[in-house]
Order: C-alpha cells, then structure tokens, then sequence
C-alpha cells in the first residue's frame, strides 16, 4: 500500500479521533496561527489538507473566502459537520491532493497547512504547488512538529511515530523545512516555536494504534538517555512528551508561475 493510500486509510479509519484530538481543538494555538498569518477580510486562502477543518474554519470568521482541501473523505465529513454548526457561508471543503491542487496560479492571498506536512510523501512537489496557487505577494503558513537537530534522535523519533502511524512519513529537523522553503523560493519571514505536551495514552488511542505497538513504543520512549529528544516524563503514573512545533510564515513572489508536474 503507498504512502497516500496508507493516509487515506488511516485517517479514515480514526476520523472521529483526530476531529477531537486536544492537538487539533486548541483555540489559543489556533488564535495564534491567525494572528500571525496577517489575514484581513478580503483575503481569499486556502487550508491544505485541512482535516476536520478547525483551521479553516478559524480563517473563515476574518477572510472573505476560505477553501479547505483534503484527500481523506471521512475527515471531510467532519470538516463539513463543524462548517453546518458554526454558520459559516464563506467556506467549502473539497476532496483534493495537494501535489496536484485544483486551482489556477496565484488564486489565493494565504496557504495554510497546520500539522499534517509529515504526512506528505514528496514534501518539496507539495511546497511548490502551494507556492504555485499563491499570488504574488501572498503567505504559506506552515505549522508542524520539528524533531530534534540531533540526526541520531530525529530518526529514533521518526521510527516511533512511524510505528504508532503507519501513514507517517518524517517529522522533519527544522533545518530541513528552511531548506526546502529556500529552494521553492519562499522567504521565510517569521518562526514561532509553540511546546505542545501530549498524553502518551490519548497519543496513541487517537492514531488507533494496537496493543502491541503501544507496549514497544512505551518502552522505546521510556529510554533515560532522551533518545527521542521529546523531554519524555512520567508524572502521577501517567506517560508524557512534549512536541517542539513551530508556526511558520513565508512571503511569495512568484518569478515563475508554471504548473509543477
């Protein structure tokens, strides 16, 4: 089964999870990407994979108009739920991979994509296709985890979140993302890096994953050495970590506006 095939059963599978995972649902985090996004009313953006479209639906209460995008079809159907209970009229959800994005260049003010950049199999072809339906002058907002600068511990972290998520493809190293900004041409403009602790329990239920992995992964992170670089800690019996995640913001001027293939 190929990457995008694994993400679409994964996140179909634990639709209902992910659309009240803690990590997703924070407002303040949620304020925090708006406020730093620069929207203003007649913006135009667009949220890649979008999920159950909080992000989206944020955008919606200040921008003029907002499409959310995603390739799981189930997290759609949530997406679509939350948009009939908010009222929100200036929003649409559709069914879209963001390697190939169904928009003419330069059609939106903002592209947003929050907590799902470690999903995509070629994460370069999606930069530069939301570069591609970015106008000139417009943002990328990209908000993710960053694993450790430490090669060692960034591939300890991948190799559990790959096993708790089969759909994972690699948290990447900051400096990683910057590279690929600086390649597509975008100029990263502002960094903000937001701690985000996680319960392991509710980590792991929310991804679905079984009993038996939970065992291998509880262990694998209970190492005293910090191999994973996630400041693990057991508090009052329970499991936890920390995500070191960053809120970034790239200015777009596109010189070339070919489609990418």
């Amino acid at each position: 089964m190929g990457i995008k095939e694994n993400a679409i059963k994964q996140f179909g599978r634990q639709a209902q999870a992910y659309s009240k995972g803690n990590i997703f649902v924070d407002g303040f985090h949620l304020s925090e990407v708006i406020k730093r996004s620069g929207v203003a009313k007649n913006h135009r953006v667009l949220d890649i994979a979008t999920g159950a479209g909080f992000l989206a639906l944020e955008f919606a209460k200040t921008a003029d108009m907002v499409v959310g995008s995603d390739i799981t079809p189930n997290m759609l159907f949530h997406a679509c739920e939350k948009q009939r209970d908010s009222g929100c009229e200036n929003i649409r959800f559709i069914l879209s991979d963001v390697e190939s994005l169904p928009f003419g260049n330069k059609t939106f003010d903002i592209v947003s994509c929050r907590f799902a950049f470690h999903h995509f199999p070629e994460p370069d072809k999606a930069l530069l296709e939301m570069k591609r339906v970015c106008k000139t002058n417009g943002r990328i907002v990209l908000v993710d985890g960053v694993s450790s600068e430490d090669r060692d511990k960034s591939l300890f972290h991948n190799s559990i979140e790959k096993l708790r998520d089969p759909s994972h493809v690699r948290i990447y190293m900051l400096s990683e993302i910057k590279s690929m900004f600086n390649a597509s041409g975008a100029a990263i403009v502002d960094i903000k890096h937001w701690d985000i602790p996680q319960d392991f329990d509710e980590w792991v239920r929310r991804a679905g994953t079984d009993e038996e992995k939970i065992k291998v992964i509880e262990n694998m992170m209970k190492r005293k050495d910090d191999s994973t670089g996630l400041r693990v800690k057991i508090e009052d019996g329970r499991l936890g970590f920390t995500y070191d995640t960053v809120i970034l913001v790239a200015d777009v001027h596109n010189r070339d506006s070919s489609r990418v293939t």
